[in-house]
């Protein structure tokens, strides 16, 4: 057991030395770490920017913008981002030279920005309307109630599908290999495609993945809960992941880590500071990256990636193999080739370390087909074919064991897919071997770093795709013998072989680096921040504002004059022509029925709806002049909403206090200190930590009433401050008013509190038709109405209607209306037994005459009840006289306290 233990030890350090010791391999991941940051941390800061761009133009009222970003937001998440990474490469941003960097950094903003918009769309669409105008009639404007109120909001509740984006397009990065980006997977595919060991790389860039992953997550909690020493120290680490690249090495003798390349060709030397793409992991890469260290080397994944790398400048020269010019003579017309002067490197085909037996018949097969001259076939006619993709796909005609091959099909006319099929000559030979066996193959298409994994781990018998032999791969797996031997060759773009054979000579496209991509990524983070601490400072630093509210130099002169005022909603008229003036102490209730325009009016003094029509007279202003500070107005207007509308998020101090500072330039004690004032006039001192989703209905209506006051304004709005309340808390909130009321405060109130507005009003405004309807001091309205509807509604008579338009109306729906009428207003069973009885006889005695008006009509201040008939006709009256021995009279009297006639019209009180 020991020695076991001991095997497994010596294989994991062993292991580990050849995957991240030797070479200093894990200065590859750290390299491609530092990369994976820099595009993570640029693509969500650009990201988040044209997210909140794209929102708002989603959310514009101009119709041309809302289309834009939606048809944006459906290409982008409609498209693949690999697929739009590779044609912002080659195709969109090729014209102007991008780096894989900035192309990447595009790219998955672009593709961030979209999900982010709408992230932030539903988010501000989720929070209450209310939330801004409360903003706006404290006096900021639209923009500062936005950043100061609303975003604050959205961010808390965008963060953790925010936080779960920033680290999706993390995890996303790991696609820019496609475009030669060597990122911190693309590393790990590299230091495999060297060892073909899938354990320590794929796990050490998973590890590494989680850490970044839960540091960014620490990092925008943290943020949003206000830690800034948490903050401070994930932003630290994420920095130093960063910049750990640039630690010199410590693990590894420096002599013993600097390249030789005394001994390398002219052609491998001419590469030195030349951008060189090369398949990852090829012979080539390894070739390039040994002996021309000052190469900047492109690892692409096809050959196809890097010939279009190539063609559109990307890169200066790029690696290739003998065999694929010769075999591929329309590439070959393409490029011109260079040798690179190396010693050719045989071909083979790999096995498990344990499958001796299948490495052995395959060996045999390679000689047998020597010797018969089936080879020569088979490498001839690839070789003569002008068109791989018209060559005939090697058909299998085994019907035995089934050989699983890992293949790499991306070297035409070597290995290709043709028709959706594997071809070209590795799979003629394979095909050639398994026919001769009776055999059936079963391809595995992957990757060519993927191919030797497959092996090892039993996913594939063999794996046969362009592997070239080499010593450390054959110490992973079993090689055939070679069965193909490769030259590296060096192919540039036609005409310019001179890059590499004579080094004095420029390359048509240069490639100028720069260590910009930090710098970048620090600036954009400090104008951040300074932008922040300025704005903090500006806010800081306001001077408190003016009154907008003058004292009236005449006790009597109106502090608000208001005259002709109309609000319309298209052709409806809400208010048609108010005209009012409001005096200093005054506190005036708006009464009336519900619809009838009072909340308009209030929300149009404050300019919180823009009135259509009329004048605002405010200190002798119009506030409805185009130049007007809405603002400063609102500052001095304080206004309570029936919906409390406190700020979520924040606590009862801070809700008070919030405005105070930022518009009026407190101190936070100077705001704090008045906050506290406040909170014990309305009874909440002991609450004033507490959030607001602690408070019952009457103590958010109270916050709301401090947070009003704080603003020190002239006059206070009541938008119907109780109806939202339980009627237990209706007696808290009306304490408080009735106490401001007592000490002189101007206010206005929207109420249907009429014990309030009887008691506490100096006057009662009585809304109906879009007008005052009748205006007088609390005894005059309540009890000498001046007006019919007043009257109505000061008495709380409800009516219902029923018009009968022939004599053959339908009885039954009209009794069954007028039952609904009684059960609604929780009358007693007897007196609904009573009305169906007074309806009933009393259209027996009268007959039922066409354009006859029935009306049922209830009082809940006198309890009383009474049935009024129009008719087109005059009425009788000695039908109804108590002489009368008609049956159905007695019965109508049984049940009514009075009935009296006046010309056409009959009216029975019921009992």
């Amino acid at each position: 057991m020991l020695t076991g233990c001991a095997d497994i030890t010596n294989n994991v350090a062993e292991s580990f030395n050849n995957n991240l010791i030797a070479e200093n391999r894990y200065q590859m991941i750290l390299d491609g770490l530092q990369v994976t940051l820099i595009i993570t941390l640029c693509a969500t800061i650009l990201g988040t920017l044209l997210g909140g761009l794209v929102c708002w133009m989603r959310m514009n009222r101009h119709k041309w913008l809302r289309h834009i970003a939606s048809a944006y937001i459906d290409l982008m998440r409609g498209t693949p981002v690999l697929v739009l990474l590779m044609l912002m490469y080659y195709v969109l941003m090729a014209p102007i030279d991008a780096t894989g960097i900035v192309v990447a950094i595009v790219t998955f903003a672009l593709n961030t920005a979209a999900y982010i918009s709408e992230m932030l769309r539903t988010s501000i669409q989720g929070i209450d309307r209310g939330q801004t105008e409360a903003g706006l009639a404290l006096g900021y404007t639209q923009r500062q109630t936005f950043i100061r109120i609303i975003l604050p909001q959205v961010v808390k509740a965008v963060m953790p599908v925010y936080q779960g984006e920033v680290i999706s397009l993390l995890k996303g990065t790991s696609i820019v290999g496609y475009i030669a980006v060597n990122d911190m997977t693309r590393a790990s595919d590299l230091i495999r495609s060297r060892t073909f060991d899938a354990f320590f790389p794929l796990i050490v860039t998973a590890i590494i993945y989680f850490l970044i992953a839960w540091l960014i997550g620490q990092l925008l909690t943290a943020l949003l809960q206000r830690q800034r020493t948490k903050a401070t120290a994930a932003a630290v680490m994420l920095t130093l992941s960063g910049l750990v690249a640039y630690v010199p090495s410590i693990l590894t003798d420096a002599q013993a880590t600097t390249a030789d390349t005394t001994d390398a060709p002219p052609a491998i030397k001419a590469l030195s500071g030349k951008r060189v793409g090369v398949i990852i992991g090829s012979i080539q890469d390894i070739a390039v990256s040994t002996m021309a260290p000052d190469a900047d080397i492109l690892r692409m994944t096809t050959t196809t990636d890097m010939m279009a790398a190539l063609e559109n400048g990307k890169v200066d020269v790029a690696g290739s193999e003998s065999l694929t010019l010769i075999f591929n003579k329309e590439l070959a017309d393409k490029v011109d080739s260079v040798g690179a002067g190396l010693t050719p490197i045989p071909i083979g085909a790999c096995f498990n370390q344990k499958n001796t037996e299948l490495q052995q018949d395959f060996n045999s097969f390679l000689a047998e087909i020597r010797r018969d001259g089936t080879y020569l076939k088979i490498f001839d006619r690839w070789q003569k074919s002008d068109n791989p993709s018209a060559m005939d796909i090697p058909q299998q005609r085994g019907t035995g064991r089934t050989v699983r091959i890992a293949t790499y099909p991306a070297m035409p006319p070597f290995n290709f897919i043709n028709s959706g099929k594997p071809s070209g000559l590795e799979i003629d030979l394979l095909t050639e071997w398994a026919n001769r066996r009776n055999w059936q193959l079963e391809f595995l298409v992957m990757d060519f770093a993927a191919q030797i994994p497959a092996v090892q781990t039993g996913k594939a018998d063999m794996a046969m795709g362009a592997i070239s032999i080499t010593e450390e791969r054959q110490k992973q797996v079993l090689f055939s013998n070679g069965y193909i031997e490769s030259h590296i060759v060096l192919i540039t773009r036609k005409n310019e072989a001179s890059i590499i054979t004579n080094p004095s000579y420029s390359s048509s496209t240069e490639h100028p680096t720069s260590p910009w991509p930090w710098m970048v990524a620090i600036l954009v983070i400090a104008g951040c921040g300074d932008w922040f601490i300025v704005r903090r400072k500006r806010y800081s630093q306001r001077q408190p504002t003016t009154n907008a509210l003058e004292q009236p130099k005449d006790e009597k002169e109106a502090v608000i004059s208001i005259a002709h005022m109309k609000k319309s909603y298209g052709t409806f008229d809400v208010l048609r022509d108010i005209n009012l003036d409001v005096h200093r102490g005054e506190v005036i209730s708006v009464i009336g029925p519900s619809g009838t325009g009072k909340s308009t009016f209030l929300r149009c003094l404050n300019l919180l709806e823009q009135p259509t029509g009329g004048s605002i007279l405010i200190g002798g202003n119009d506030i409805l002049e185009r130049n007007a500070d809405v603002p400063l107005l609102r500052r001095r207007m304080g206004m309570v909403f029936q919906s409390f509308n406190l700020f979520n998020g924040m606590s009862v101090l801070d809700n008070i206090c919030l405005a105070p500072m930022q518009l009026l330039g407190k101190t936070r004690e100077e705001a704090e200190k008045r906050a506290q004032q406040l909170l014990e006039m309305v009874g909440l001192a002991e609450r004033a930590t507490a959030m607001p989703e602690q408070l019952s209905g009457g103590q958010k209506q109270r916050v709301a009433i401090a947070r009003a006051l704080a603003m020190e304004p002239e006059i206070l709005l009541f938008d119907e401050p109780t109806s939202a309340l339980d009627p237990t808390m209706v007696s808290e909130v009306l304490g408080v008013m009735t106490k401001l009321a007592r000490e002189g405060m101007t206010m206005i109130v929207v109420t249907h509190e009429m014990r309030f507005a009887r008691q506490v009003s100096s006057r009662v405004l009585f809304f109906a038709d879009g007008v005052i309807y009748e205006d007088g001091t609390p005894d005059q309205l309540f009890d000498h109405p001046q007006r019919e509807r007043t009257r109505q509604f000061i008495q709380q008579i409800h009516e219902m209607h029923f018009l009968i338009e022939t004599k053959q109306f339908d009885w039954y729906a009209m009794t069954a209306q007028m039952e609904q009428f009684c059960l609604h207003y929780n009358l007693q069973r007897q007196q609904i037994f009573a009305v169906l009885h007074v309806i009933d006889e009393t259209l027996t005695i009268l007959g039922t005459h066409p354009n006859t008006h029935l009306t049922l009509a209830y009082s809940e201040q006198e309890d009383t009840l009474q049935f009024i008939v129009n008719s087109p006709h005059a009425v009788d009256s000695s039908l109804f006289s108590q002489e009368s021995d008609d049956i159905a009279v007695t019965i109508l009297r049984n049940f009514s306290r009075n009935i009296h006639v006046d010309g056409s019209t009959l009216r029975i009180t019921i009992k």
